[in-house]
């Protein structure tokens, strides 16, 4: 029986080479030369040295052995730290302080786009065996970048409310919030440098700024029903939704440009802005826009009829309005399930009595010659 430990080792070549923690052995020195009592805590090699002898498979046996036994000499006390290091912390965000940062960035383009003037661009092109050519002024192409700016504060407001926050796949529904944002950014790039004076000009990005975050708000706070401020909400966003789609018919049918171009852009705009305030009466996006689509179809042949009529822009823009309102309370209607004899007969009498009062203030109507 051996009494030098590393005598255990060298009888079992598994075991490997020992932890040399003992001083060196004096040249010419013999192994038996150490007391028999001297004793070893160092543990074997982790990854013990192939030999020629030793086949492939039970040295890797032999590592693997090593290596869940170092598994279970670790401290314990490690790994729950490592986790909790990098664990991720859901951080809470205010919408109200991204309210504030998108309406800022948007009021500052709109600034800018005062000081700075860009370069217009001209797209011609054949349709119905005609050339059309459509102008892209600077204000146009302000309004355009100053659109996609408030489309994405749009996007950064609603996303941070719980019910998408529950809900990732839902957020691929969020691009009827955008509509009325970019309505309202548009008209105000629009309307800006008709200003008269700077004081003017000041005052009516104040007024923007206003309108925008009520905005803002409006959308948050209507993404889920039946919350507390829904129906003052709704409101604010019907009255914002309708006064510009007034303002953006008369900017479409003031141009008196052809039909394939104004009845476009009509159908374009009541479709967005439909579906933003159907939005609210279905659960399914898709049904919101097949009704918006629809509602913008309608007012798309309007307008190419209308085109045919001596009619001042004004007169032109609340024809369509009263069109745009009369679909769009009858599709909620629809979808919310009560549509019924008696809300027709409510919409056709109001239809008439609106379209009385345009007749007797605004000019009549005659059919061009």
């Amino acid at each position: 029986m051996p009494t030098d430990p590393r005598d255990a080792y060298a009888g079992d070549p598994e075991l490997g080479e020992p932890f040399d923690d003992e001083p060196e052995d004096a040249p010419g020195a013999r192994v038996s030369d150490y007391p028999a009592t001297v004793t070893t805590t160092t543990a074997p090699a982790l990854i013990p040295p192939a030999r020629p002898g030793l086949p492939l498979a039970d040295w890797w046996e032999s590592l693997r052995g090593r290596w869940g036994e170092f598994e279970r000499r670790r401290p314990t006390w490690r790994w729950p730290l490592r986790r909790t290091a990098f664990a991720p912390r859901r951080v809470e965000v205010d919408y109200r302080d991204r309210i504030s940062v998108a309406t800022w960035m948007v009021m500052l383009g709109l600034g800018a786009s005062l000081l700075l003037r860009l370069p217009g661009i001209e797209l011609g092109f054949w349709a119905l065996g005609s050339p059309v050519s459509i102008p892209f002024t600077g204000t146009l192409l302000s309004a355009g970048f100053l659109a996609i700016m408030a489309a994405a504060g749009a996007e950064s407001v609603v996303t941070v409310h719980p019910w998408f926050a529950a809900r990732p796949r839902a957020r691929t529904r969020t691009w009827s919030f955008w509509t009325l944002p970019m309505a309202l950014t548009i008209i105000s790039t629009v309307l800006l440098p008709l200003a008269a004076t700077p004081l003017i000009q000041v005052l009516a990005l104040v007024l923007s700024a206003l309108l925008l975050g009520s905005a803002y708000y409006g959308l948050f706070a209507t993404v889920e029903r039946g919350r507390p401020g829904f129906r003052r909400a709704r409101f604010l966003l019907d009255a914002l939704a309708y006064g510009s789609a007034l303002l953006l018919f008369l900017f479409v049918y003031q141009t008196r440009t052809r039909s394939l171009l104004s009845g476009t852009l009509v159908a374009v705009i009541a479709v967005l802005l439909a579906a933003e305030m159907l939005r609210s009466a279905t659960d399914r996006s898709s049904m919101a826009l097949t009704y918006g689509g629809i509602i913008g179809l309608v007012l798309g042949q309007v307008t190419w009829a209308l085109n045919y009529w001596v009619l001042p822009g004004l007169t032109g823009g609340l024809l369509l309005l009263l069109i745009f309102y009369l679909l769009v309370g009858i599709a909620q209607q629809g979808l919310q399930g009560r549509l019924t004899r008696r809300v027709l007969l409510e919409f056709g009498v109001f239809g008439v009595v609106a379209l009385a009062l345009i007749a007797a203030v605004g000019p009549g109507f005659r059919f061009a010659p």
